[in-house]
């Protein structure tokens, strides 16, 4: 690649465009903390780059027909980074920014974790964790039995991979080599209570999750 002022010029436009975007859906996270004084906000926060470049140019959906057949179904494992599901929902025309201002509270559709059949765009209710790479392995499966197109995606928390129901699913994925099955891992290496390397060293991760079969790319 030939660097030029121009191809600089439009690269440091294009990260400022981006870097503008992020905050204004961090904005929509602190929306939802002041509406319902409460919520995870450290574990939102860490979503925002992810959510906001699976929904911008990755993801199959249509918010007016959310449960259409071939949408990509995408399912956020780590429940409790659910504000920031609802900031990028509710940005895409799921649903009103104004129920933003609702979140948890007792009358709100949106919870402390996001429900299914209750938030349009949720497609699994989520908070036991490491359980939605299980959810997602089924309708990767599922995807594949109907004969419809549509691919899975399933974002955990580093955490949740202390979790076994992980690692089975990890094995399932990989004997029936379902390549429309996509899991990104939120890997900021703080858990609950400490670094992951203090809870349970996950290292040599990407070494361990080649050896169950999956393509691994590390951004």
């Amino acid at each position: 690649m030939t660097f030029t002022l121009e191809n600089m010029k439009k690269k440091a436009e294009l990260l400022i465009k981006l870097d503008k975007r992020s905050l204004y859906l961090r904005s929509l996270v602190v929306e939802c903390l002041i509406g319902g004084g409460r919520g995870h906000m450290g574990s939102a926060m860490s979503l925002i780059e992810i959510l906001r470049v699976l929904y911008d140019d990755i993801l199959n959906y249509n918010p007016k027909k959310p449960n259409y057949k071939n949408r990509d179904r995408f399912i956020l494992s780590k429940g409790h980074g659910c504000l920031a599901l609802y900031a990028v929902l509710a940005d895409k025309k799921f649903f009103d920014k104004k129920i933003l201002r609702s979140a948890s509270k007792f009358e709100s559709i949106l919870g402390g974790h996001p429900e299914y059949g209750k938030v349009p765009g949720v497609e699994a209710s989520t908070g036991a964790l490491g359980h939605g790479p299980a959810i997602g392995v089924g309708m990767a499966l599922s995807s594949r039995l109907s004969k419809l197109k549509f691919k899975t995606f399933v974002l955990v928390g580093d955490g949740e991979i202390n979790e076994g129901s992980f690692w089975e699913s990890s094995m399932i994925a990989s004997k029936y080599k379902l390549n429309n099955f996509h899991l990104i891992i939120d890997y900021n290496k703080i858990q609950s209570y400490g670094r992951t390397r203090d809870v349970l060293e996950l290292e040599p991760l990407a070494m361990k999750l080649r050896s169950f079969g999956y393509s691994v790319k590390e951004l």
